[in-house]
Order: structure tokens, then C-alpha cells, then sequence
């Protein structure tokens, strides 16, 4: 690609400044099979994914064909992690912003690291060279599973997503401030490229994808909002949904899907995207050992976003302080109106006085202290509260190496190994009734939020408290 040609793409990518878009697009190939394990690092002494399923094809008689992606990955970088996933939709993003003309596109990394809403700090930056690096050595296998939309029929394609990558390094800071051009790049493989010319493409989202919390959410997100386009009401097999289109783990049962399921299912439904459905109506069974998942899409996406005009001046306010929308939303809605108030102008006054806490992320700083109830004293220092206490120990919990050395849990986790399902269900709905009010709220904020960490600890500080007496005492 000659120099006017990279200058002008450059400047196109710059004067969209796609890290505020809100409509992206996502490539259809890429969003309907895992091209990463739900982790946040490698997976250590594995090299290999697979994914499959069937389907009906129309152009082969309506014959029933398996379609089949692996993903083989490099000894040194290991197989694409949860991360790594959000960098190649970024990619898409900054070709999108320059129309697609070239598979050779110029970029920065303090570029990228902005539209994927990533802090700009210097882990962020070698998470992107660390990603690219891996892309680059991972190898896709699609067996009947890559559409051709050229020629309209299922084909198999073998390839690297990237041909290459040239990275320049410097001051970020100096990049970011002066304005100059993009001097790194990235090559698509001839492969996909032809998929973005040919339109094989679909809008996302990306205010929508940069708000979800949970890697399960934001796969689920893409898989979902493509399968749409056939109708409001989706219905698929849970082991076929969760195993060969989500990638969660093929030893859980239908019961730990769900469980794992459910956290980012009520994330999708919290922002606007899908239909809030009891448990009864999204999981059926169908016969032993079948079960069904049902997804509704939401008639109305974001009511609360089209309606920017009716948010209340307490949203406006956060809002103005660099919080996104959607939370300021959350905050408003959970949180005491006289706390939030307060917090506010504790964090005006820590601005004004160019407080070191607020330096680096001054909105995550503001939207924490309103969620862990800080309280600042005279001298400047926050005190501990009760909750900030009760989020410690919820997360101390849940790390697994305090799951194993708990002097009680063993005991609570065996007592409970020993009754049915329902019964399991119908004693944490009772401990819950049972529990303090900051360990029941602080329950149902993570429940809400879809954090599936702090969830399981404020699930297990609730077990314990209620099931220790009765295993002291059985009487």
C-alpha cells in the first residue's frame, strides 16, 4: 500500500474517531462459532478448540451437514483467551472506519485500546501486542462452517485471521496528544477481507458490547444479536447453545449451564437487549436429558437511551462527570439519591484540589465510591465501611484457594452435595430471607450486575451463616 494511500485511510480512521461511534459491524463468520476459550489467560498444556454443530443446508437438497471449526494454536502464545476476542472485533471496527478499501489498515494502539473502552494504562497496551502476537499464530479450520457469500454455499477455509502486523513504538502520551497519525498496521487475510467486500456483515452495537461485563455475556451478545435477523424468539438445544456456540466447558451438566448461563442472560436483559423471562419459561425440559433455552429479543433495545431527554438531573449529573450512561442509570436506580448527591460533591471537592485518587480514572472512581459507600474524614482518607468489609470478605471467598481452606465450607458444601436440586434452591431462597440486609443487597446488586464472581461469594457468606447452626446443632 503506497504512502497516500495509508495517509489517507489514516486521517478517515481519525475523522470518524470510531471509539465513540455507537453502530459498528461484526463479520457473520465470526460471530457464530467461539474463536476463544472464556478465559483470561492461555490455557495452559492446550493447544486445540473444537466446535460443531448441524444444520439443514438448502443448497445441498436440504441435506443435514456438520459444520466444524477448530482452532490450533502457537507453542509460545497459546490459544485466543476472552480478550483477545474484543481485539479482533476491535479490528473490525478501524476497518469499518476506513470503508474496508484495504486489508492493510493503520492504527495506533492508544486508538484501539479507546474503542474497546479499555483503561489507558500500560497493561492495556501489552495486552493488544500480546494479542496480535497470538493471532498471528493461530490457525482456523472451518469444515462446511465459512459462508461464502460470493458464491452463496458453505465452503471449507484454513487460514490465519492476520497476515501480519507491524508495530512502532513510542511515547503514547506524545501520540495521543499531538494528533499524529497512526504508524502501526495490521493485514487481514485475503479470506476474510473478502467477506467485508462481499457485505457478509451485520451492524453491533458497540455501546451495548463495550457495557457488558462478562466475557459469557459479550459471546452470547454477538451469537444472538446475528440469530435475530430470523425472528424475535430463538430456541435451541442448552448443550448445542452453550457448548458449541458460547464455549462453555463440555463437562458441565444442565444444571451448571444454567448456572452459568443465567448471570449473562440477566446482563443482556438489563441493558435493554432481552426480554426479562422467569426460569420456568427460559429453561425447559424437553425429556431426560434435553433441555431447552428460549431468548426473546427485547421489542424496545435501550428505552431509557432514546429517551435521553427524561433522565433525572442525579443521572445528569454523573453523566456530566464522565460515567457512562447505562451505569449512571444503575447507580440512580439502586443506590440512595442523598448518598449519591453526597458523593458527588465529595469527588468535586477531590477535583478541585487535584486529589492523586481521582487522577487516573476520575469516573471509575466516583461510580466506586457511590457502590462501596466511602466516607471520607476530615484528613482526606476514606474509612472502611461495613459494605466495602462485606465486598471484601464476598470476594476473599470466592478466590479458590479460600474455597479450599475454609474450615467450614467443606462441611457446607458436602450437606448440600446430599440434597436434590430443589431442595438446594429452597434452602438458599430461605438463607437469603434469613441473611443481614447488607449481605441480602449486596446479593441481589451482584446477581443483577451479572458478576458471577461476587455473586458465588456473597452465596456462600449467606450458606454459611445460616446452615453453620443447624450443622452445630441437628436438633
Amino acid at each position: 500500500m503506497d504512502e497516500m494511500k495509508e495517509t489517507e485511510i489514516a486521517e478517515t480512521i481519525r475523522r470518524r474517531c470510531p471509539s465513540q461511534e455507537v453502530m459498528g459491524r461484526d463479520e457473520l463468520n465470526l460471530a457464530e462459532f467461539p474463536l476463544a476459550a472464556l478465559t483470561d489467560r492461555p490455557l495452559p498444556n492446550r493447544k486445540t478448540l473444537t466446535f460443531e454443530d448441524r444444520i439443514r443446508d438448502k443448497g445441498r437438497q436440504d441435506q443435514e451437514i456438520t459444520r466444524r471449526l477448530t482452532i490450533s494454536a502457537s507453542d509460545r502464545f497459546g490459544l485466543p483467551t476472552a480478550m483477545d476476542d474484543e481485539v479482533i472485533l476491535g479490528l473490525v471496527q478501524l476497518s469499518k472506519a476506513a470503508n474496508f478499501k484495504s486489508p492493510t489498515v493503520p492504527f495506533s494502539r492508544y486508538q484501539l485500546i479507546s474503542l474497546l473502552g479499555w483503561r489507558d494504562e500500560g497493561k492495556s497496551y501489552k495486552r493488544v501486542e500480546e494479542s496480535l502476537k497470538r493471532w498471528l499464530g493461530v490457525t482456523l479450520y472451518y469444515e462446511n462452517a465459512w459462508w461464502d457469500k460470493r458464491d452463496n454455499k458453505w465452503v471449507d477455509a484454513h487460514f490465519h485471521l492476520l497476515e501480519s502486523v507491524i508495530l512502532h513504538h513510542g511515547s503514547r502520551r506524545f501520540r495521543r496528544e499531538s494528533g499524529e497519525s497512526p504508524r502501526s498496521t495490521f493485514t487481514w487475510n485475503s479470506m476474510v477481507f473478502q467477506s467485508f467486500q462481499a457485505g457478509y456483515l451485520k451492524q453491533i452495537d458497540m455501546e451495548i458490547y463495550r457495557s457488558l461485563k462478562l466475557a459469557t455475556t459479550k459471546r452470547m451478545f454477538r451469537f444472538l444479536d446475528k440469530k435475530f435477523h430470523f425472528g424475535k424468539m430463538l430456541r435451541f438445544d442448552l448443550g448445542r447453545f452453550a457448548y458449541e456456540h458460547i464455549g462453555l466447558s463440555r463437562s458441565y451438566d444442565a444444571a451448571q449451564l444454567k448456572r452459568r448461563l443465567v448471570p449473562a442472560i440477566q446482563e443482556l436483559e438489563g441493558v435493554g437487549f432481552l426480554e426479562p423471562l422467569d426460569k420456568q419459561k427460559r429453561f425447559s425440559r424437553l425429556h431426560r436429558g434435553c433441555w431447552e433455552v428460549v431468548f426473546r429479543k427485547q421489542l424496545q433495545s435501550k428505552p431509557k437511551k432514546a429517551a435521553h431527554n427524561q433522565l433525572s438531573p442525579l443521572e445528569e449529573k454523573l453523566i456530566e462527570r464522565g460515567v457512562n450512561e447505562l451505569t449512571a442509570i444503575r447507580l440512580v436506580k439502586d443506590y440512595p439519591a442523598d448518598s449519591i448527591q453526597e458523593k458527588i460533591e465529595t469527588f468535586d471537592r477531590l477535583v478541585s484540589a487535584g486529589d492523586v485518587r481521582v487522577s487516573k480514572n476520575p469516573a471509575g472512581y466516583l461510580v466506586q465510591s457511590i457502590r462501596d459507600d466511602y466516607v471520607i474524614r476530615d484528613g482526606g482518607k476514606p474509612k472502611v465501611t461495613r459494605q466495602q468489609k462485606i465486598h471484601h470478605r464476598a470476594s476473599v471467598a470466592n478466590r479458590p484457594e479460600t474455597l479450599q481452606k475454609t474450615e467450614n465450607f467443606p462441611r457446607i458444601q458436602e450437606y448440600l452435595n446430599r440434597l436434590s436440586p430443589d431442595n438446594v434452591r429452597r434452602l438458599e431462597e430461605e438463607a437469603l430471607k434469613t441473611s443481614p440486609r447488607l449481605l441480602a443487597d449486596g446479593y441481589r446488586r451482584a446477581k443483577t450486575s451479572g458478576n458471577s464472581l461476587q455473586l458465588e461469594g456473597y452465596r456462600q457468606a449467606i450458606l454459611e451463616r445460616h446452615l453453620l447452626p443447624l450443622l452445630e446443632n441437628p436438633a
